[in-house]
């Protein structure tokens, strides 16, 4: 029982304080005493550590406000609560006691009992704090290995999901036949609801964690509501309800702000407009609600004709994993989590969201969010450099492509193919530095960044370590052979090699990893043909 009693340190000069406090505490404390201030300042560092210290404040050398204000000035010490036992009774001394860092004062001559009360409630003080940083801890323990989980998950589902969206783009190309480009249009509907699911799970860990950061730059607010409609077109179209918008002309045409989080908003409330719709229009207003030299709040409203919602369940549409109709046999799919984003990101860029709506009469979803003013209007240039681009062709070069899924190796190696570039395959980052070792005379690095024995960053760091022909300063002893590294080295000097990420992560930090390894681009899987088409062309030399 001895060894789970508190300790208490007692400093002062009065040998007979020191025995009457150290014969009253003992029963419940461990005790320590020091009959001057240097004493006292060394033992607080001693272990064990007190839990509390008592303190005079006339001692000769050295008063008890200047080690008080020492104890709090040692980061070994400053958490130690300290209370003043002293014959000074103003109302000044107790303030310069408390002042001096100290929790509590007690004026001598003293009761025992108020002392031991005294010292109880500084120690269950004491208990309390400590459970609270435990559970703090845990909670920060727990949150990383969230974390970590997600973005394992995000990789294992989106690693597979990128060669089932791949392999259905390249096979509705070659499909003729009306019935078999009807079963791949079914496969590939499917798959993009599916990630959708999977993004609306990423982005509510990422605002739930506080990892998500807007990406700010001028756009065009026209583009970005028309992008939107023209992503759920053809849902509306198979439902057969029209889509109008109608954009007020007192909007500034170019606004500073995220464009595709705001996208991201409208899009989710189209989306449950139209499916919880069975008769049109629905309807898409823009209007400015306020205006300053600096800033323009926008207002959009997403009007539909819909199922509408039942009175009690409006106050808990925006919670998260909540649904109207919660019902196992619910005719609506979704996650319950589109709705909570939409508020989260509004409330990101300083703004809100709500609904107003009436069962069987359809329903009206109002967000204002905040954008800055600009008068550059870059989405148009954009677009005229994309024209350009369409009209370039890429000189053929040579690929080592880097991963260990035989399904994305097949499906990237067509696509490149179809470039008219030449591939060659690894399973690993191990294969790939003895293929470097063989020829090295690659135009461009395709690599995965997770990966069995030596993933894609490893990798990236031993290229560049050899190209830069600097000491390695990461633990290869397991994954590479004895002396490979030196052969690389000889092989590698002297001539920086492009080499771009592929990641299935798509957590707060990844692009950053990336780039921190040496990286000098980065891909996020599902890959489509259109964005490594891009990415190519941003990197390769053009014919």
């Amino acid at each position: 029982m001895s060894e789970n009693k508190h300790t208490l340190l007692i400093i002062d000069d009065i040998i007979d304080n020191l025995m009457l406090l150290g014969e009253a505490m003992s029963p419940e404390y461990k005790i320590k005493v020091a009959t001057h201030g240097a004493q006292g300042l060394e033992l607080a560092v001693q272990e064990p550590l007190p839990d509390l210290i008592l303190l005079d404040i006339m001692m000769p050398g050295m008063d008890g406000y200047e080690v008080c204000r020492r104890l709090k000035a040692d980061s070994r010490s400053k958490h130690i609560p300290v209370i003043f036992l002293s014959a000074l009774d103003k109302e000044s001394d107790e303030l310069q006691g408390l002042d001096a860092g100290a929790v509590d004062f007690i004026t001598k001559p003293f009761k025992l009992e108020i002392v031991r009360a005294r010292i109880s409630t500084q120690i269950e003080l004491l208990r309390m704090r400590q459970q609270l940083q435990e559970a703090r801890l845990r909670a920060e323990a727990a949150s990383q290995s969230k974390s970590v989980f997600l973005a394992n998950m995000s990789h294992e589902i989106r690693t597979p999901m990128s060669a089932i969206m791949g392999m259905t783009d390249l096979a509705l190309e070659k499909a003729a036949d009306p019935q078999q480009r009807s079963y791949l249009e079914t496969v590939k509907f499917s798959a993009d609801s599916l990630l959708s699911l999977i993004n609306d799970i990423l982005d509510f860990s990422k605002i739930e964690a506080g990892q998500m950061e807007l990406d700010e730059h001028p756009f065009l607010l026209a583009d970005a509501v028309e992008a939107a409609v023209r992503t759920v077109s053809v849902l509306s179209r198979e439902k057969g309800l029209d889509i109008i918008t109608e954009i007020s002309p007192e909007l500034p045409r170019a606004v500073e702000g995220d464009s595709l989080r705001f996208r991201q908003i409208i899009l989710n409330l189209l989306s449950n407009a139209i499916k919880f719709s069975e008769q049109g229009p629905v309807r898409i207003v823009i209007r400015q609600e306020k205006s300053g030299p600096e800033s323009v709040s926008v207002r959009v409203s997403v009007i539909d004709r819909g199922i509408g919602i039942r009175a009690d369940k409006i106050g808990t549409v925006f919670s998260a994993f909540s649904q109207a109709d919660s019902s196992v046999s619910r005719r609506f799919g979704g996650t319950g989590l589109g709705l909570a984003i939409c508020r989260q990101l509004c409330e990101l860029m300083d703004g809100r969201v709500w609904v107003e709506s009436e069962e069987g009469k359809g329903s009206t979803f109002i967000f204002i969010v905040v954008f800055g003013r600009t008068a550059e209007e870059p989405m148009q240039k954009k677009k005229a450099a994309a024209a350009v681009l369409e009209d370039v062709r890429l000189q053929p070069v040579r690929v080592l492509l880097v991963e260990d899924n035989p399904a994305n190796r097949f499906l990237l190696r067509v696509v490149l193919e179809k470039f008219q570039h030449q591939v060659t395959e690894a399973v690993d980052g191990v294969e790939a530095l003895h293929i470097l070792l063989e020829d090295d005379r690659f135009d461009l690095i395709l690599s995965d960044v997770q990966m069995p024995r030596l993933d894609g960053y490893s990798l990236t760091r031993i290229i560049r370590f050899c190209e830069q022909d600097e000491d390695i300063d990461i633990d290869t002893s397991e994954q590479l052979e004895t002396g490979l590294v030196e052969r690389l080295r000889r092989r590698l000097r002297g001539r920086h090699r492009l080499i771009i990420a592929m990641t299935a992560n798509a957590m707060s930090g990844d692009q950053e990893k990336c780039f921190a390894a040496g990286m000098d681009d980065y891909l996020t899987k599902p890959i489509d043909k259109e964005q490594l088409a891009a990415t190519l062309k941003r990197w390769l030399p053009q014919s």
